[in-house]
């Protein structure tokens, strides 16, 4: 029940350095390479080939034949989203092997299409009907649980909550919550909380008291990492897969081969050691904190005054007397009238932050200087807490990606800015607060010692990962290669943590897959219709590499006379802007790729060189999603306003802020990751998701919707499609499939599901009709 309140967690400012390597784009200052554009909106340069481009309503069309009308009329209903036309469009009278052609693709499409949306009409009758049946038995949390599962699978969203039911079931899970929240059950009160403010995101009715929530965890997790554990555990115990009985697994085809002699992991129970809170204040010094205060009111992407940053401080150090299991670690915290006199202070300077007058610098500093000695008469909090706590709070009221690297962070983060990190080789990802294992990597120390997919990483030297951001616990299990690090391994429903010793080594990742891997060598295939001649690349993250890999693959495709292009970057999270920019003149003959904008900082403008590897004939889609992050976003988002390619999916994540590093203190002992201004793509559309803000990221040329449900179900294709294949021989090696790209998935039960990848059904077969016109 914790994961998405703990996604929330992972993104909040305090998982600190990672989180910028992760999603991508943490720049310095860069010079002006080019002059400002004008400020006209630009246009895309005539030898762009402008993919996909219908010709403009008064523009006479010389006569074409009846497969290529049938053409136009399928990709016209197709990007209309039209099903319901398609199913009743009929081909022409005449009868010719290419209009065959063309109608199978249509049939098929339309075949697809409607399985998916009976899929989508059945799970949200079940999960709408078993969610009344729980609220009118009263059993409030099962049944908000369906209702979520519910609203996922509605057709309009706005119309679900409206419901009576959906209204009264809300209300109730409200009022649950806030119970949950009295008793002191504050991390399942934040779980429902999360789920309330997703669903009534716009209206932000329950976002407020999910931030306090939110901000209390933390709280909890840094400073009594003990407790919170067991209060994790207490909230919700770890939900373990079942695995299958040995008896009814079936038989593999490697069964057969001799075994392959890895080291036996050792049963012992690993130890959890919890981190001290010590060493994360400390060398943290007073000055850190006005100097980040100073530059973010005076250099921030927007106009910020200095009340509204001293009101989040305010707000984060009310938390410490009114949260009782913070007392065991901090001693003031137990005398009652301490904290109520605190308290009472903290609440006086908060009304002269919240008054109309703005503070100036000075009376910024006597504000902080009063809150100190506050602390000092009550509760006596040590001085780097009271500090470390106050910054982060203020810098809470900014955005996500400004945060203070503390001196404990620093050295961990510049290692991992040189790159000198190495790894295990494991595919992860975050389940419940462990680490669940997607799969170890070919020929990596990982596979080697017996780490088999499904394991739970539980702790890592010996100490717990469950309170740790996604990216400290990777921080943790990362070091120099030649190292060794200790994971306590849980398989299966064992109540022992199986302990392995692995030596680290330089793991390279590639970024760029195919569709599928070849059975015998493992190698990726990246013609996903050797018919038509389509390629098909997807880049997982804009890595050092990737632009090399992508053009190797593109290489590839030209050697076998490739004809169309899909680009798939959903769920990339970004990476390296010089990588977008080298990706970006792969395919751009000339046009303006992307600009900057901030209150203090200069403009600075990208256009591409002319010199592209992809010729503009050859018709490009891109596919994203509601995780296409950064470097993810300046990509599709430039190829959309120059007409370079179609896009098709779902509007995207909305993250492109410019952050500059900044040293803090005497000595820079500490840094600053501030904002300072954001991305804007070629026609002006600013990339951020700021407030209130109607656009952002990059809206597709044609919206193809896909429930959580399917994303779901798509990741685990990939994963699967991810894990290197078992030798088979040649003989048993099946020839590519020129159908639409939805499978069956393996699974068990209610995960046995087919999955319908309808966006790249639809990038596919956009291509295929744009490609049979272009035959004419």
């Amino acid at each position: 029940m914790l994961r998405s309140s703990w996604r929330i967690h992972r993104s909040f400012r305090r998982s600190r350095y990672l989180q910028a390597l992760a999603s991508g784009l943490l720049l310095a200052s860069v010079a002006m390479s080019a002059p400002p554009p004008s400020p006209s909106r630009p246009d895309a340069p005539a030898s762009t080939a402008r993919a996909f481009a219908l010709p403009p309503a008064d523009a006479v069309s010389p006569p074409v034949s009846p497969a290529v009308a049938y053409a136009q009329r399928v990709s016209a209903l197709v990007r209309r989203q039209d099903v319901a036309a398609l199913v009743h469009l009929a081909a022409p009278r005449t009868s010719s092997a290419r209009l065959a052609r063309l109608q199978g693709w249509q049939k098929r499409y339309v075949r697809v299409m409607l399985k998916m949306a009976a899929q989508r009409r059945r799970v949200f009758t079940q999960q709408s009907t078993q969610a009344q049946k729980l609220l009118h038995a009263g059993k409030i949390v099962p049944a908000f649980e369906h209702m979520r599962a519910a609203y996922a699978f509605a057709l309009r969203h706005s119309a679900f909550k409206r419901l009576a039911w959906v209204r009264q079931l809300s209300t109730r899970v409200a009022h649950q919550a806030a119970a949950y929240a009295r008793r002191q059950r504050w991390l399942e009160a934040l779980e429902l909380y999360s789920q309330l403010n997703a669903m009534y995101r716009i209206s932000r009715r329950y976002h407020r008291p999910m931030q306090r929530l939110l901000h209390r965890s933390v709280l909890l997790a840094e400073y009594t990492p003990r407790r919170f554990y067991h209060m994790r555990m207490q909230a919700e115990k770890l939900m373990l897969e079942p695995t299958v009985p040995p008896a009814t697994r079936p038989r593999s085809p490697a069964a057969t081969r001799p075994a392959v002699k890895k080291p036996a992991p050792t049963t012992r129970v690993a130890p959890i050691v919890f981190p001290r809170w010590q060493h994360a204040v400390q060398g943290i010094k007073q000055d850190m904190l006005l100097q980040t205060l100073e530059l973010a009111e005076h250099r921030w992407v927007f106009p910020l005054t200095y009340n509204r940053l001293v009101v989040g401080g305010i707000h984060m150090l009310e938390l410490f007397p009114s949260t009782p299991p913070l007392a065991r670690t901090f001693s003031g915290l137990r005398n009652h009238a301490a904290d109520a006199r605190f308290s009472a202070l903290l609440k006086r300077q908060l009304a002269r932050a919240q008054a109309k007058t703005p503070l100036d610098s000075t009376a910024m500093i006597h504000l902080w200087h009063a809150i100190r000695r506050a602390n000092h008469s009550t509760v006596r909090l040590p001085r780097p807490v009271l500090i470390k706590e106050f910054t982060d709070g203020a810098l809470d009221q900014l955005d996500p990606f400004t945060e203070v690297f503390w001196p404990s962070d620093v050295p961990n983060f510049e290692k991992m800015m040189e790159g000198t990190f190495g790894g295990v080789g494991i595919e992860i990802r975050q389940d419940n607060g462990l680490l669940r294992v997607i799969s170890p990597l070919n020929r990596t120390p990982a596979y080697y010692a017996g780490i088999q997919a499904g394991d739970l990483i539980v702790t890592v030297n010996g100490r717990s990962i469950m309170g740790m951001s996604l990216d400290a616990a990777i921080r943790a299990i990362m070091g120099p290669p030649g190292t060794y690090v200790n994971l306590g391994i849980r398989r299966g429903n064992n109540p022992q943590l199986l302990s392995f010793r692995l030596r680290r080594a330089q793991i390279r990742v590639a970024s760029v897959d195919g569709f599928k891997r070849n059975p015998l060598t493992g190698q990726w295939r990246f013609m996903i219709d050797p018919i038509s001649r389509i390629g098909y690349i997807r880049v997982t993250q804009f890595q050092q590499n990737t632009a090399a890999e992508l053009a190797t693959a593109w290489r590839h495709l030209a050697r076998h006379r490739v004809r169309g292009l899909i680009i798939d970057l959903r769920y990339n999270p970004g990476g390296l802007l010089e990588t977008a920019l080298r990706m970006c003149n792969m395919f751009l003959p000339a046009g303006t790729i992307l600009s900057t904008k901030g209150r203090t900082q200069p403009r600075h403008v990208w256009t591409a060189d002319g010199n592209p590897l992809v010729p503009p004939s050859i018709p490009l889609v891109v596919l994203v999603n509601q995780d296409s992050a950064s470097a993810a976003e300046i990509f599709s988002g430039s190829m959309k306003d120059l007409h370079r390619a179609l896009i098709v999916g779902h509007q995207t994540f909305g993250k492109g802020s410019v952050q500059n590093l900044i040293p803090l203190g005497s000595n820079g002992q500490a840094l600053i990751k501030l904002t300072m201004a954001h991305y804007y793509l070629p026609d002006g559309e600013c990339i951020q998701r700021l407030p209130h803000a109607a656009t952002w990221g990059v809206e597709p040329n044609v919206r193809v919707p896909f429930s959580p449900w399917q994303m779901g179900l798509l990741q685990r294709t990939w994963e699967q499609k991810d894990i290197l294949p078992p030798h088979r021989s040649a003989s048993s090696v099946a020839p590519p499939s020129t159908r639409p790209a939805t499978t069956k998935l393996p699974g068990r039960g209610r995960l046995a599901e087919r999955s319908f990848d309808t966006q790249l059904d639809t990038a596919l077969l956009l291509l295929r009709l744009q490609l049979a016109q272009a035959r004419d």
